[in-house]
């Protein structure tokens, strides 16, 4: 196999470091036990939270966000033809390469990319596994609150020299 590129860490209020930690090693086993090309968890606005990919493969910002609008126009699918929720996959086959996306949760899908070689039922099957191991990780409450990653100590400093800097001008 290649080398993996994994995401790197964007701190926020999205993931904390731990649960994006407990994330990468869910994506690398589903991308190992299936050979992908490339596995991502996606946010609904098309921003990457992780990803696990073998080489590299055109601007993966742009996939995720074409694949946040296809999976858009799934959900309003399902809302016009009366489904109770939305569809929990699409699959889209290409020559060379299939990309599956499912949904993890309300709030968030996988993007799973694979060659033509890989059965689909496989990936069906370890995707579904790996959506059960996200959902807890996804659903835990960090310990680093958004509140607190914004104002984390660095900022609070700035804050606190700017104020000296300020008081010391009206003197």
């Amino acid at each position: 196999m290649n080398n993996l590129v994994e995401g790197q860490f964007n701190p926020g209020p999205a993931l904390s470091k731990a649960q994006f930690e407990s994330v990468l090693t869910c994506l690398a086993q589903l991308s190992n036990k299936l050979r992908l090309t490339a596995v991502l968890l996606v946010d609904n606005s098309g921003r990457i939270m992780a990803q696990k990919s073998e080489g590299s493969h055109g601007d993966q910002n742009a996939l995720a966000t074409l694949a946040a609008g296809s999976y858009a126009a799934m959900r309003e699918l399902a809302k016009r033809l009366g489904e109770k929720d939305n569809f929990k996959m699409v699959l889209h086959e290409g020559e060379t390469h299939n990309i599956f996306i499912s949904a993890v949760g309300k709030d968030h899908f996988l993007i799973v990319i694979s060659g033509k070689g890989v059965a689909m039922g496989m990936v069906r099957l370890f995707t579904k596994r790996t959506i059960e191991d996200l959902g807890p990780i996804l659903k835990q409450t960090s310990s680093e609150s958004s509140i607190d990653q914004l104002f984390n100590d660095n900022f609070e400093s700035l804050l606190s020299d700017e104020l000296d800097r300020s008081l010391k001008e009206k003197e």
